[in-house]
């Protein structure tokens, strides 16, 4: 089972991921997109995250997408979590999306 990071280790990890903000107990990016472009990358990312096998929750709102991640289990942010969020901000990268 993973282990809960602390506050100061997901500071430090936050750090090297522009954009997310959070604490021990969530970690969340919220980036404006639209439409097609909403539909494909929420895709790509369940793509990666069914490969990790551990799902962020995608909320969309009005020209919005944010990515929110926990590991359930522990009640909070954990490695997975940050591995997770290191690859979704790859795909947004290489999608060309800025946050």
């Amino acid at each position: 089972m993973p282990t809960k990071l602390d506050t100061a280790e997901v500071t430090d990890a936050l750090a090297a991921l522009p954009g997310w903000l959070g604490d021990a107990d969530r970690i969340q990016l919220r980036i404006m997109v639209d439409g097609d472009e909403a539909d494909a990358i929420s895709a790509e990312v369940m793509r990666t995250a069914d490969e990790m096998d551990h799902h962020p929750v995608i909320d969309r709102g009005p020209g919005t997408v944010t990515f929110t991640v926990w590991t359930h289990s522990v009640g909070g942010v954990t490695n997975l979590d940050i591995e997770l969020a290191r690859r979704i901000s790859a795909l947004l990268r290489a999608a060309g999306v800025s946050y």
